[in-house]
C-alpha cells in the first residue's frame, strides 16, 4: 500500500498483503561508499501471549472495544537518546536504531514529534531490506505523527536522512508506542469520524452542486477486514445497476469480507457536530485487477435487491471514458482519512505520465489540486472525473496533502486499463463494462430512479487542438457520442476558436446507444500563440436534446509557426527518481517543459522527450536532488544530448562530466533554416485523414529513415526505405491523431496525420 492507503498501523493489519507505504525509493544508507557503523539494538521481551488471547477471547466476543492484533509497548526513542549518526563525504547524515521484538510475528512503530523539513527523508525496514517503508516525507504525517506498516518479521529499522543542505533545520522523531505482533485480523474494526485535514472541502459545499450524481457513486470501503479506501460504482453498456465498484489495486485483498459505506457525508458544508448516517453493503467479488495502472474491479455480492444496491440508497452508476483524452479539468470525490465524503478540484488540463513507479509508460494522470483542496490516505482507489463527469481514472498515491497542497497525486488511468495489449477478463475493464461488446468509447451515468434519455447526443475528445502544435495550420477533431436509447442519425456541430462558435458542421450517420464518431473538421490557420477550441453538440434527429451536461468540449493549445523540432535523450543512473529538468528561456524565467522524476531501476532510466521551438535561445537546467548528479555506485553514469531537426547537436552532458552535484545547465539556440523548411515542403502523406493505408512521397533521394509516434511521443513504428514512396498500413492504428518524422539527408522534418 502507498501513501494513500491510510499508514495508521490498526488499519492495515493484514499479512497477506504485499505493503507499500511511502513514496517508494531506497534507504540513502545502500547508496552510501564507505561502511557505516554498526547499527545499535533497543530490545523488546516477549509479553505473555497466553493472557492476551484469554483476553482477546472475552473483548471479540463482547465486541465493546478495538480489535487488538499486537501489545503495545511504551517507549520514548529518540535520536538524542538512541542511535547512531553517520556523516558521509559529502556532508550527508544519517541516523539509524533497529527495534527488535523477542518472538514477533511483526512489528510496527508509531511515532510522534516527527519533523521532515524538505530534503529529509524517513524509513523503516527489516534487516535484509526486503521490505521497505518510505520514503517518508513532511507531506505523509499528520500533526507530526505517523503510524508504519506491519514490518514483518521481529526487528525493524528506522532510518532519517539529513542532506547537506539543510544541516542547519530542525530535525526529530520520537518513537512512543513500539507494538509486537501475535495475531493477524480478522474482523471489521470501524473508523472514527473528523480525523482529515481542515483544508478538505466537503462534498455538499456549493463548488460540489454540479456533482451530485457523481457523490452518489462515490463509497467508502474496507478491504481486509482493517484497511480503508475510496471507490465509486460504475456504470456499464447495459445501464442494468450491475454492482462493479472500482478503486485501487493497492487497496486489495479476498473481497469477500469487504463492506462498502454509502452517503457518509456532511448534509452541508460545514462539518456537523458528530457522524452522520450512512447505509452499508457487504462482500464482493473479484472481476478483474492490474498492477501497471492500478485497477481493481469487484462486484458486490451482499445485500443486493434484484441484483442491484437497494434504491433506498439513491446510488448512481458513474460513467466513464477510455479514450485516454486529456480533460481540460478534473474533479475527485473520496473518503480521505477515512473520513466523511470530501471533493476535490484540478481546475487545469492533467499531465499523462508514467508516476508511482509503474512499470508501463503513459499510465497515470498527474494531478495538482486548486481551490485549497486535497486527497490523503484512505483516498486511494478514488475515481477521477473529467470535466463531462466521466471516470478516468481512481487515484494512485502521492504527496497532496493539507501540508502540501503543491505536491502531486497520481491517478491509474483507465485508458490503460481498459483493454492492453495480452490482457484478459482478470486483468482488463473491456469485458465488465462493456458486457455487449459495442465497442463504446464513453458511457455517461446510469441512475437507476432517473430518467432514460432517448435524444442524447455528445462530445468527446478534441484532437490536434491540445498542447503546442508546430505549425499553424490546425486539423480538428472530435468525438461525436450517441448517449441515448434511439438510434442517432443526424447533429449539428458548431464549433471555432478563441470564443468563437460560428463554424457549423452537419453530421450524418447511423450510432446505436454509446457508438461514437469521429469527425474530422475543416482545416484552419491561425496566428502563432494561444488559443481555445470549442465545439457544442446539438439537434439530435433534428430533434431537442435531453442532456445538455454532455454537448460541450473545449481545450486549449499554443500554435508555433515554422517552429523548430529539438529533441532530448536522456540516460540516467540507477536513481532516476532522483533526477528533474526543466526547459525555459534564456534568462530563465519562462518554463516551457519539464520533465522527471523518473523510474528507479538497477540498469539505469532512459527518457526522450520532443519540443517545439521558435527561433531564439534556451536554458535546459536537469537536477539530482541527492547531490551526485547521474554517478552511482554499480550503476553506469548517465548522459544526455539535445538536437535539432537536422540531427546537429546543440548540447550534451557526456558520461565523463555525469557527476554534476546537485545541478547542471546548457544554453543553446535554435534557428531552422530555408532550406530545412523547404524540405518539409517538398515531401507529402496522403491521404490524411485515412483509414487503410498512408502514402508518403518524398523526391530526396537515399536513405530515409521513418518513425511513427502517437500523440505522447511514444514511437509506435519505426522503418528504413531508398524508395521515394513508401506505403503504410494504418488499419492496425486506432483512431486518432500521429506524426510522421522523416530523416534524410536533407535533416528532419514532422508532419501529422489522422486514423479514422
Amino acid at each position: 500500500m502507498n501513501k494513500k492507503l491510510l499508514t495508521c498501523a490498526l488499519l492495515t493489519l493484514s499479512l497477506s498483503l504485499v505493503a507499500q507505504q511511502g513514496d517508494g525509493g531506497l534507504p540513502k544508507s545502500g547508496k552510501a561508499s564507505q561502511s557505516l557503523k554498526q547499527i545499535p539494538k533497543k530490545f523488546f521481551s516477549e509479553p505473555d501471549i497466553a493472557a492476551l488471547r484469554a483476553e482477546d477471547e472475552v473483548t471479540d466476543k463482547a465486541g465493546n472495544a478495538p480489535w487488538r492484533f499486537g501489545f503495545n509497548n511504551s517507549t520514548s526513542l529518540n535520536m538524542n537518546n538512541s542511535g547512531t549518526w553517520n556523516t558521509l563525504p559529502n556532508g550527508d547524515r544519517i541516523w539509524q536504531l533497529a527495534i527488535t521484538c523477542q518472538n514477533a510475528l511483526t512489528v510496527n512503530l508509531t511515532l510522534d514529534n516527527v519533523t521532515l523539513p524538505e530534503g529529509n527523508e524517513l524509513y523503516v525496514y527489516n534487516t535484509d531490506k526486503s521490505f521497505i517503508l518510505g520514503k517518508f516525507t513532511a507531506y505523509h504525517l499528520y500533526e507530526g505523527t505517523l503510524g508504519t506498516e506491519l514490518v514483518p518479521g521481529n526487528t525493524a529499522i528506522v532510518e532519517y536522512y539529513i542532506p547537506a543542505k539543510n544541516a542547519a533545520q530542525t530535525a526529530s522523531l520520537n518513537i512512543n508506542t513500539v507494538t509486537h505482533g501475535y495475531r493477524t485480523a480478522g474482523e471489521f474494526e470501524a473508523k472514527a469520524f473528523g480525523t482529515s485535514g481542515n483544508c478538505n472541502m466537503n462534498v455538499n459545499c456549493t463548488d460540489g452542486a454540479p456533482w451530485v450524481d457523481q457523490r452518489n457513486g462515490a463509497l467508502m470501503l474496507v478491504s481486509g477486514s482493517n484497511g480503508f479506501c475510496s471507490g465509486s460504482l460504475i456504470n456499464n453498456t447495459l445501464n442494468d445497476g450491475k454492482p462493479y465498484v472500482l478503486t485501487a489495486n493497492h487497496c486489495y485483498s479476498t473481497p469477500t469480507s469487504w463492506i462498502f459505506r454509502f452517503n457518509w457525508q456532511a448534509a452541508a458544508c460545514t462539518n456537523p457536530g458528530s457522524s452522520p448516517s450512512f447505509v452499508s453493503l457487504s462482500g464482493a467479488v473479484l472481476r478483474a485487477r492490474r498492477t501497471p495502472s492500478d485497477f481493481c474491479l469487484v462486484e458486490i455480492t451482499g445485500g443486493l435487491v434484484n441484483g442491484t444496491v437497494p434504491a433506498a440508497y439513491n446510488a448512481f452508476f458513474s460513467g466513464w471514458d477510455n479514450t485516454g483524452a486529456i480533460p481540460t479539468s478534473a474533479v475527485s470525490i473520496h473518503h480521505p482519512d477515512g473520513d466523511i465524503k470530501k471533493i476535490s478540484f484540478d481546475d487545469n488540463p492533467l499531465v499523462i505520465s508514467q508516476g508511482m513507479g509503474s512499470s508501463e509508460a503513459n499510465s497515470t494522470w498527474t494531478v495538482k489540486w486548486d481551490r485549497n483542496t486535497t486527497t490523503e490516505g484512505g483516498s486511494s482507489g478514488s475515481p477521477i472525473f473529467d470535466q463531462n463527469h466521466r471516470i478516468i481514472g481512481q487515484l494512485w498515491g502521492g504527496g497532496a496533502s493539507c501540508s502540501n497542497l503543491n505536491a502531486s497525486d497520481y491517478y491509474g488511468r483507465l485508458a490503460n486499463s481498459w483493454n492492453p495489449s495480452g490482457s484478459n477478463s482478470t486483468n482488463h475493464l473491456k469485458t465488465w463494462l462493456d458486457p455487449n461488446n459495442s465497442g463504446a468509447t464513453i458511457v455517461d451515468g446510469f441512475n437507476p430512479s432517473g430518467p432514460t434519455n432517448a435524444l442524447d447526443a455528445a462530445m468527446s475528445n478534441p484532437q490536434g487542438v491540445s498542447g503546442t502544435i508546430c505549425s499553424g495550420t490546425i486539423t480538428p477533431q472530435v468525438t461525436i457520442v450517441n448517449s441515448g436509447t434511439s438510434i442517432l442519425t443526424s447533429a449539428t456541430i458548431n464549433y471555432g476558436y478563441d470564443g468563437s462558435t460560428a463554424l457549423v458542421y452537419n453530421w450524418t450517420g447511423s450510432l446505436n446507444q454509446y457508438q461514437s464518431s469521429v469527425v474530422t473538421l475543416p482545416t484552419a490557420t491561425l496566428s502563432g500563440g494561444n488559443h481555445t477550441f470549442k465545439a457544442i453538440v446539438s439537434n439530435p434527429n433534428a430533434g431537442t436534446d435531453q442532456n445538455d451536461l454532455n454537448d460541450t468540449i473545449t481545450s486549449s493549445f499554443v500554435t508555433i509557426t515554422n517552429g523548430n523540432i529539438v529533441t532530448l535523450d536522456l540516460a540516467m543512473d540507477c536513481y532516476g527518481d532522483e533526477i528533474t529538468w526543466v526547459l525555459q528561456n534564456n534568462a530563465g524565467t519562462t518554463t516551457f517543459y519539464e520533465g522527471g522524476p523518473y523510474n528507479q531501476t538497477s540498469g539505469g532510466s532512459t527518457a526522450a522527450a520532443t519540443f517545439c521551438l521558435s527561433d531564439g535561445c534556451y536554458k535546459f537546467t536537469i537536477s539530482d536532488d541527492f547531490g551526485d548528479g547521474m554517478v552511482s555506485n554499480g550503476c553506469p553514469n548517465g548522459h544526455y544530448t539535445i538536437e535539432d531537426q537536422s540531427n546537429a547537436v546543440l548540447a550534451e552532458l557526456t558520461s565523463a562530466n555525469a557527476n554534476f552535484g546537485n545541478d547542471h545547465t546548457d544554453n543553446f539556440c535554435v534557428n531552422g533554416t530555408n532550406s530545412l523548411k523547404e524540405f518539409e515542403a517538398s515531401w507529402k502523406l496522403y491521404p490524411n485523414p485515412t483509414s487503410e493505408k498512408l502514402t508518403i512521397e518524398i523526391p530526396s533521394e537515399g536513405r530515409k529513415t521513418i518513425a511513427i509516434t502517437n500523440a505522447t511521443g511514444q514511437i509506435i513504428q519505426s522503418l528504413e526505405s531508398s524508395e521515394n514512396i513508401i506505403k503504410i498500413p494504418a488499419d492496425a492504428l486506432a483512431k486518432g491523431m500521429y506524426f510522421i518524422r522523416l530523416t534524410s539527408a536533407e535533416g528532419t522534418s514532422q508532419k501529422s496525420f489522422i486514423v479514422r
